[in-house]
């Protein structure tokens, strides 16, 4: 009778075990991280001239991975590239001042191209704008998860 006992016990045991290795798996996703999803809803009404962001959807578990101009490390899937270049393609349109701290969120973004958008500078969290030249193109370059502005 013991020996039925201890094996009931080992079944039990190897079950548990299986739920929660089953259980990690249901709950991890393929899709991007939620605060990192909202913070490009964030973003969207800046460079979403003549609704070129389409696939950026307010659906929450939504895949910002897979939306346009969004690249996405494919291990941590976290954003890493950002191309919001030519969304503002209209002539006439006033130049602006991007706040960097919009960017702050996105902790492994390298890339963030943003020319052709009429920005004038950015600006700090104070509020205080760093200037550049008024062209039409500029690429912003992150190496660092701290915002860096060139021009």
């Amino acid at each position: 009778m013991m020996m039925m006992e201890w094996k009931w016990l080992r079944f039990i045991r190897m079950a548990v075990m299986l739920l929660v290795l089953e259980g990690r798996r249901w709950c991890t996703t393929d899709a991007c991280l939620e605060h990192e999803r909202i913070a490009l809803l964030h973003l969207k009404p800046f460079f979403n001239y003549g609704n070129q962001l389409q696939s950026w959807v307010e659906v929450k578990g939504s895949d910002c991975c897979k939306w346009e101009r969004v690249e996405c490390n494919t291990t941590t899937r976290r954003l890493i590239q950002l191309s919001l270049n030519s969304t503002k393609w209209e002539f006439n349109v006033e130049y602006w001042y991007l706040n960097a701290s919009m960017f702050l969120p996105f902790e492994e973004l390298r890339s963030l191209y943003l020319s052709e958008n009429a920005i004038a500078g950015c600006i700090e969290n104070e509020g205080r704008a760093f200037n550049f030249p008024l062209v039409t193109s500029f690429i912003i370059t992150l190496f660092s998860p701290l915002l860096i502005c060139n021009y």
